[in-house]
């Protein structure tokens, strides 16, 4: 059983130093930044990647639908992985799962979205 606290600490994640992030840091910063995971290597990647595709999937001009975007990386983690897969986004949140060994990842989208992944 773990405890993590997830949070972020300003929403000012499109300017740097006054400026505006350029667009190949910013593509760079187009994936998952692991922050804690017990998975394995191949399995941690697939899952970054079907993050990362849920996420753009449902990125609208005022920022990403969670709700949405949180069913799908579930929905593809069930269909991959087999069932009882939970996932939770957004910019600040605490918890304290109990998840089968193997499955936790924590990781921020761009600096600035929380996701937690477990199956239990």
């Amino acid at each position: 059983r773990r405890c993590f606290r997830s949070s972020v600490i300003n929403d000012q994640s499109v300017i740097m130093a006054g400026r505006p992030i350029p667009g190949t840091l910013k593509k760079q910063m187009q994936k998952a930044t692991v922050k804690h995971t017990d998975m394995s290597p191949e399995m941690k990647q697939e899952v970054v990647d079907i993050i990362a595709g849920g996420i753009d999937k449902f990125q609208t001009p005022t920022g990403v639908n969670n709700e949405q975007a949180c069913r799908y990386i579930k929905d593809s983690l069930d269909k991959q992985y087999g069932f009882q897969w939970h996932c939770a986004m957004g910019k600040g949140f605490c918890f304290d799962v109990t998840a089968q060994n193997g499955t936790l990842m924590h990781c921020y989208y761009q600096s600035e979205i929380a996701i937690l992944v477990y199956k239990c």
